[in-house]
């Protein structure tokens, strides 16, 4: 898998419950929508057609996946504070979610996300910076990144190439 457009973490909660979200994962299911807080649609508008996302739970990272347009849908009149999302494709996911991998070593080192279910961009986040501008950068964390999630999950084959 190219990490090439992995560029933004996210934190997942299933509202009311401490268990990991398993995101629907089948030979036909690998596409569905991710979504956000209602007053979060500017943040949901950030991330662009086919890059990519991990997803972490709990202080765990359980999935990667990418975003297949640029459409925010939502306004389903189902009256969630969470009814606005992107539609994206699993392509990573860790092989024991109850279990999955602690995000101090996907990310090689301990990083403070805001625990606002918005995405965040790595590159701007001063933990990240601090410790990877002093390991080789950016490309040398995704090369990285990429053994860590080869150890602890699975590459899933997409169903559309974006």
């Amino acid at each position: 898998m190219n990490l090439t457009d992995l560029k933004w973490s996210k934190n997942v909660n299933y509202q009311g419950s401490t268990v990991f979200w398993t995101f629907p994962i089948d030979s036909i299911s690998k596409i569905f929508l991710l979504h956000w807080k209602n007053t979060n649609e500017d943040n949901a508008r950030n991330p662009k057609q086919g890059e990519l996302i991990m997803i972490r739970q709990y202080a765990h990272v359980t999935h990667v996946v990418k975003l297949f347009n640029n459409t925010l849908y939502g306004g389903d009149g189902s009256g969630s504070e969470f009814n606005i999302g992107r539609l994206i494709q699993v392509v990573w996911v860790a092989s024991d979610l109850e279990n999955p991998p602690n995000y101090k070593e996907v990310f090689g080192c301990p990083i403070v996300f805001p625990p606002d279910g918005k995405v965040h961009l790595l590159e701007n986040n001063n933990n990240f910076k601090e410790h990877w501008n002093n390991h080789g950068g950016f490309l040398e964390f995704k090369n990285y990144v990429k053994g860590v999630l080869d150890e602890y999950g699975e590459w899933k084959e997409p169903l559309i190439e974006l």
